[in-house]
């Protein structure tokens, strides 16, 4: 039996830039072809990868902030430097993704604790019969 896909949410509703929609629907895409791939993919799993994609977007953005101005923030009349907030987010935008994708199967400890076993044909023993209830 085929598992429902879940339907990808409006992101451009979601993130008023676009570039922020754009970015979102790749992420859901490349997300949702992974468990495709691994037979995983159930519409029940939808809220869970729609927040994995929101956390990967936050990353994403305070990730550059960092990039561009530090870890540490200095400011004129400050002569002690500060962390930056941007520092913080990123960090547990990274935790969550860590939990996400572990639940979901993404990553490569949980993944084979994830997929769907592909099972052999049985072939028949004489301990089977040892076992069923005899014939009348």
């Amino acid at each position: 039996m085929a598992e429902i896909a879940p339907l990808q949410p409006n992101w451009s509703a979601a993130y008023p830039t676009p570039s922020d929609a754009v970015d979102a629907a790749e992420h859901w895409r490349t997300v949702t072809a992974e468990l495709a791939s691994a037979g995983t993919l159930a519409d029940a799993n939808g809220h869970t990868v729609r927040r994995l994609v929101e956390f990967r977007l936050q990353y994403e953005k305070a990730a550059r902030h960092v990039a561009e101005h530090g870890a540490i923030l200095t400011s004129k009349r400050a002569k002690v430097g500060q962390w930056n907030p941007y520092w913080s987010a990123m960090q547990q935008a990274d935790a969550r993704i860590v939990v996400l994708e572990s639940k979901l199967g993404l990553d490569p400890v949980s993944r084979g604790k994830t997929t769907k076993v592909a099972r052999g044909k049985k072939t028949a023993r004489a301990a089977d019969a040892y076992l069923k209830p005899a014939s009348e």
